[in-house]
């Protein structure tokens, strides 16, 4: 049965080993981790972003990201910090002096000061989960996460990662093209759509998509798209005629034909085989 990594009963969660919601079909995740590679390497793409991890890695992911697993050795090991959409805005909003725009467009850092930090950040709460009270685990995860993030962004400025450049104007479209679709994947689906909001002709997104992720613009959108309602038939009892219209689909047939015809199953038969794991 699919387990998210937090629920609002638990919004701070500790997870060791492999990661159980790690797929290999992807799918987005609606909370903030803290990854930390105890061992073991593993290759991850994250908004069609490749992440190479290998032991000692740290790598932070936030809601809204859609991850799939492409590959991982036998021997991958991690500790993982989950902490609500609201634990990490009120982790964020309480940083001064933060580019807090680097933390979320940094995906993964290889430095013993954040090993050592996320070690240690686990170590503080994995007693405190067991023995605070919801409104206290809720202090004791923001100072540490506010703590962490303010030593990531230390670390990163100390290797000139903060103020890099893109490298070339293809990249800066690229990754625009995925905030973009970040904010945008509900109401259009449209190659077009994005490439005006780049102020760029199609033809030359399809490049830049194609020359970085080796798909296609529609083939990018749609894996996105997909991985976000997997998500949701998953999380939620949301019906399939009111995820059709949040997604801006005409008729729940047309949501339906779409999922099928990029997922290979049904809504419905998504939600049943993954409910009866």
């Amino acid at each position: 049965m699919f387990t998210p990594f937090v629920t609002d009963e638990h919004p701070v969660a500790l997870y060791e080993g492999a990661p159980p919601q790690y797929t290999n079909e992807g799918m987005a995740i609606d909370c903030a981790l803290v990854l930390h590679v105890l061992q073991g390497t593993a290759r991850i793409v994250c908004n069609f972003e490749v992440i190479e991890e290998r032991t000692g890695s740290v790598v932070l992911f936030n809601p809204g990201d859609a991850i799939k697993v492409e590959e991982r050795s036998a021997d991958y090991e991690v500790e993982i910090l989950a902490v609500s959409s609201f634990i990490q805005l009120a982790a964020l909003n309480q940083l001064e002096g933060v580019n807090v725009s680097a933390l979320k467009k940094t995906f993964v850092l290889d430095a013993p000061e954040i090993s050592s930090a996320a070690s240690g950040m686990v170590g503080v709460l994995r007693p405190a989960i067991g023995v605070c009270s919801s409104r206290e685990l809720y202090h004791v995860s923001v100072m540490q996460l506010r703590a962490f993030y303010t030593l990531y962004q230390v670390v990163l400025r100390k290797n000139g990662i903060e103020t890099a450049t893109f490298k070339s104007r293809a990249d800066e479209l690229f990754f625009r093209f995925r905030q973009l679709l970040s904010q945008h994947y509900r109401t259009s689906r449209n190659v077009n759509f994005y490439a005006d909001k780049l102020s760029i002709t199609p033809r030359y997104l399809t490049n830049i998509v194609q020359s970085h992720y080796g798909k296609s613009p529609k083939e990018a959108i749609d894996i996105y798209t997909i991985m976000q309602i997997r998500l949701d038939l998953l999380q939620s009892d949301i019906t399939l005629t009111d995820l059709a219209y949040k997604y801006n689909f005409s008729s729940p047939s047309f949501f339906s034909d779409y999922f099928k015809r990029n997922a290979g199953i049904s809504p419905q038969e998504y939600r049943i085989a993954n409910s009866n794991i």
